[in-house]
């Protein structure tokens, strides 16, 4: 019985692994490039200082509710005197410890975008709100920030890949530690870099013999979402599993 279990996990790990690996020669076109709804939803690093406009506080009706889904009514602790009127929109997002021990241990934290949602009734010092989408569910706590649409990214040019001063990657998106096309990873480099969205990018793993040997290539990305010192890039291509720790360089 412990062979069969054995042999089961092997093979769906195998399945995962495939379905994040397809060769090269039958990735004849990229995956469309997110849209602002899925750019609004995906991971970022959460900055280590940040002050929310305000915070969800639970169910009007039932007060220690935890988790909210499209729909559902919520209550905020923010109204008239914080300039918030009937229809005003606010992004819900909460700080959470990424998978990687490692990065724990750095203080690195991931910026998850539960959802969004919409004032219908205001007092002076508290709204009634309802939750217009989720990404996750909305959770009693999560903070409120400003509703800002990502914008429509267009992917650029390929171009010279730079090695010599690449980022890594810190997470993925939904906790996942192996991406492939399609999905979210956030990188240690942004602006600072002179990283812009749309940017084509290469994943890359460096050789454990040192920089002597070549680099092996695992794929390639596009960053989306630009912040001052971190990105978020969509994989649209993959020759192997992409990694939490792995390196990215800039296509110049």
């Amino acid at each position: 019985m412990t062979t069969r279990r054995a042999a089961q996990s092997m093979f769906l790990l195998g399945s995962a692994l495939a379905a994040l690996v397809v060769p090269v020669s039958a990735q004849t076109a990229f995956p469309p490039l997110a849209t602002p709804d899925a750019l609004a939803c995906a991971p970022r690093l959460a900055p280590s200082e940040s002050t929310p406009v305000g915070v969800v506080l639970g169910a009007p009706d039932v007060p220690l509710r935890e988790l909210f889904a499209q729909g559902d009514a919520v209550l905020l602790n923010v109204g008239r005197a914080d300039g918030v009127s009937v229809g005003a929109q606010f992004f819900t997002r909460r700080s959470e410890a990424p998978v990687d021990p490692a990065w724990r241990a750095r203080g690195i934290r991931v910026l998850r975008t539960s959802g969004w949602l919409r004032a219908v009734e205001v007092d002076e010092h508290a709204a009634l709100a309802v939750v217009e989408r989720t990404c996750t569910e909305v959770r009693r706590g999560d903070q409120l920030a400003p509703l800002q649409w990502p914008a429509a990214v267009s992917m650029g040019p390929a171009g010279t890949v730079g090695y010599d001063d690449p980022a890594t990657v810190l997470f993925g998106g939904g906790g996942r530690t192996m991406l492939g096309p399609g999905q979210f990873l956030v990188i240690d480099q942004g602006a600072d870099r002179q990283i812009v969205p749309g940017q084509r990018l290469t994943i890359f793993r460096a050789s454990p013999r040192g920089p002597q040997d070549p680099v092996t290539q695992l794929g390639e990305g596009v960053a989306m979402l630009v912040a001052a010192t971190s990105a978020t890039v969509q994989v649209i291509r993959t020759r192997e599993p992409i990694l939490i720790g792995d390196l990215v360089a800039a296509h110049r």
